[in-house]
C-alpha cells in the first residue's frame, strides 16, 4: 500500500513537472509518467502484478491533466504494462547464479 501512495505522489509530482515546468525550456518532451512506468514493469519481479497498477495510476494521472478523451493515457499505460509483462514472462530468461 506504501508503494502505491508513493508512485501517486511520484506521477503527480512528475505531471506537474511535465506540464508546467519543462514545457517553457524544451520543444518537444517524452512522457515522463510512461517512461517511469516502462521503468518500474522492467525492473520488478516477474511474479509481482504491481506494475499493471503503477500503470493503471499513471494513465488515470495522466488522463485527468490532458485533453485528450478520457481512457487514453489508462489504455496505453495499461496496453504498454501488459505487453512488457507477457514478454519478461515468456521471452527473457535470467540464470543468476551464485
Amino acid at each position: 500500500m506504501k508503494k502505491f501512495i508513493f508512485f501517486i505522489f511520484l506521477f503527480y509530482f512528475l505531471i506537474l513537472l511535465q506540464e508546467s515546468f519543462f514545457v517553457h525550456f524544451f520543444s518537444y518532451l517524452p512522457n515522463i509518467v510512461l517512461i517511469t512506468v516502462c521503468f518500474v514493469n522492467f525492473f520488478e519481479d516477474r511474479e509481482e502484478d504491481s506494475g499493471v497498477f503503477v500503470g493503471l495510476i499513471g494513465g488515470l494521472l495522466l488522463d485527468i491533466s490532458s485533453e485528450n478523451f478520457f481512457g487514453f493515457y489508462i489504455l496505453t499505460s495499461l496496453l504498454m504494462s501488459f505487453s512488457i509483462k507477457i514478454v519478461l514472462k515468456k521471452y527473457v530468461q535470467l540464470n543468476l547464479r551464485w
